[in-house]
């Protein structure tokens, strides 16, 4: 039996392997709509902000919209859909400071790939800290809405509602991936040129994989990172940056809490074929015999394909199936939730990577409640992630632990390790 084939396999199953564009934090809400209606689906919805000055930003949506799996053309976008937005005190308040009106036209939108971008000015309101942005795509024929909310601060204090990532000086709108490639070029900027100073300050990344949801132990977000340097940039002149890991954008770096963290990853980002960081994200599943074990290989695919052939008691292709589903999960993680660390190591990414995308999610300006469906007889399981900015990223997220969960996380993680889990 050769002992390279399992994580072969794995890298194959990788290089096939699509990435979904949905997320599972339900940003899109879905009501039901009429029979023998054809039904557009808006499969993803993404949203940032910049500032433009003192009295309004500019905010940018990203949205991909199929019709029977085929991309809709803007013209029948536009025939199709009312877009608008309200901007409110609160999440489920109905106060409503400012509304518009937006249309799939040259005027708000453009194409981008499989999405379209939209792109419309809001005010900013002196008398309120921050708000909620409600934007809502109905159409009329089939009596359909799905809504897509986000927070805004009017204080600005963070550094990202002054300056963006965009992939070129000539880029209108900011880059939607929530990484950057080493080596690839990339522009920080501001709607209007600014001459204030800006760092880039890059540090090494010892992020270490997400407590158990039963764990009553507490880490600190800094005690995971070294800074290793500090880059004086300028607004609108492109970088480069070689080094992967986490980089914090500042205009103070004595004191980063106005600080926007990112990272700086390799091209196969987020996928992962290396023996090493594919071993680490085992954690969720293994015991602490079995993590032990396995650092007595040299080799990290020596100790993968132990790892998995161990589990699937000499079965290799019980094995393969663990391995690609369980990767895909580490994959999907990644692309849904990585912010200044990979999306795997985050509260929400192993509950993912574990539980898999929830059946409703509810959501209010500091926390985000994600509910997990069980039979008909039992209720039903609930993971609470609060909103916990820190020095590098206001879209923190720490979940509520609590011993009781063992009661359902053991069962899930042995479906894992039995192979019932695997897709």
């Amino acid at each position: 039996m050769k002992r390279g084939l399992l994580f072969l396999v794995l890298i194959a199953a990788f290089s096939g392997c699509k990435v979904r564009e949905k997320k599972p934090a339900a940003a899109v809400v879905k009501e039901e709509a009429p029979r023998n209606v054809e039904k557009p689906i808006v499969n993803s919805v993404a949203g940032k902000y910049n500032f433009v000055d003192s009295t309004s930003a500019r905010v940018f949506i990203k949205t991909h919209i199929t019709l029977l799996g085929e991309k809709m053309s803007m013209e029948k976008l536009n025939e199709s859909f009312r877009v608008q937005w309200a901007l409110q005190t609160d999440f489920g308040i109905r106060e409503k400071i400012s509304t518009g009106k937006l249309a799939f036209t040259p005027e708000f939108a453009r194409p981008s790939g499989d999405s379209y971008l939209l792109s419309f000015d809001i005010p900013r309101i002196k008398e309120y800290t921050g708000g909620i942005l409600l934007v809502e795509f109905i159409h009329p024929a089939s009596g359909t809405k799905f809504s897509y909310d986000m927070a805004v601060d009017f204080t600005a204090k963070r550094s990202n509602t002054r300056y963006e990532i965009y992939k070129s000086l000539s880029y209108e709108v900011p880059d939607f991936q929530s990484y950057i490639y080493s080596g690839e070029s990339f522009v920080i900027k501001s709607l209007k040129p600014s001459a204030e100073p800006l760092f880039l300050i890059r540090y090494r990344n010892n992020a270490k994989p997400a407590l158990s949801p039963m764990s009553g132990t507490k880490r600190a977000a800094e005690s995971e990172f070294e800074i290793a340097e500090t880059l004086e940039i300028k607004d609108r002149v492109p970088l480069t940056l070689a080094e992967t890991g986490m980089y914090v954008l500042t205009q103070n770096p004595e004191d980063v809490k106005d600080g926007y963290g990112f990272l700086v990853v390799d091209k196969r980002y987020p996928r992962d074929t290396r023996p090493e960081t594919l071993k680490e994200a085992l954690v969720y599943m293994s015991t602490s015999k079995e993590i032990e074990s396995s650092a007595t290989y040299d080799s990290g695919k020596d100790a993968m394909d132990m790892y998995f052939l161990n589990l699937a008691k000499g079965d290799q292709e019980l094995a393969r199936k663990i391995i690609r589903s369980y990767y895909k999960r580490i994959e999907e993680a990644n692309e849904f939730f990585t912010t200044y660390k990979e999306g795997w190591k985050t509260d929400k990414g192993m509950v993912y990577v574990i539980m898999g995308p929830p059946a409703r999610v509810q959501r209010n300006r500091t926390r985000e409640v994600w509910l997990y469906s069980q039979s008909r007889n039992t209720s039903e399981i609930i993971y609470t992630f609060y909103k916990k900015p820190n020095v590098f990223s206001e879209q923190n997220y720490e979940l509520v632990r609590y011993p009781e969960y063992s009661a359902f996380w053991y069962p899930y993680v042995e479906s894992w390790r039995t192979g019932k889990a695997a897709e």
